[in-house]
C-alpha cells in the first residue's frame, strides 16, 4: 500500500503520523475556508467539517500515546532486546 507519491511506510508509528498529517491538513483547509465563507450556513458546516478532523487528530494522537507506552512496556519487559 502507497500513501500519496512516498515509499511505502514501515511501521504503524510512521502510519499514525501520517494520518495525523493529512488530518491536520483537512483541517487547516476547512478551517481556512470558513473564514472566508460568506454565508453563516456554509461558515457553520465547514467549521462542523473542521471539528470532525480535529477529533480524527485527537483519535490518532491518543492510539500514537498508546504506541509509545505499549513500545516502552516492550522494551522494559525483555531489557531492550
Amino acid at each position: 500500500m502507497k500513501i500519496g507519491r512516498t515509499a511505502e511506510p514501515a511501521t504503524i508509528m510512521e502510519v499514525l503520523m501520517e494520518a495525523i498529517k493529512r488530518e491536520q491538513e483537512s483541517y487547516d483547509y476547512y478551517y481556512r475556508a470558513a473564514l472566508q465563507a460568506a454565508k453563516p450556513a456554509t461558515r457553520k458546516m465547514l467549521l462542523n467539517l473542521a471539528d470532525w478532523e480535529k477529533g480524527h487528530i485527537d483519535e490518532l494522537t491518543n492510539h500514537v500515546m498508546e504506541l509509545k507506552a505499549q513500545m516502552e512496556i516492550d522494551r522494559a519487559i525483555t531489557g531492550g532486546l
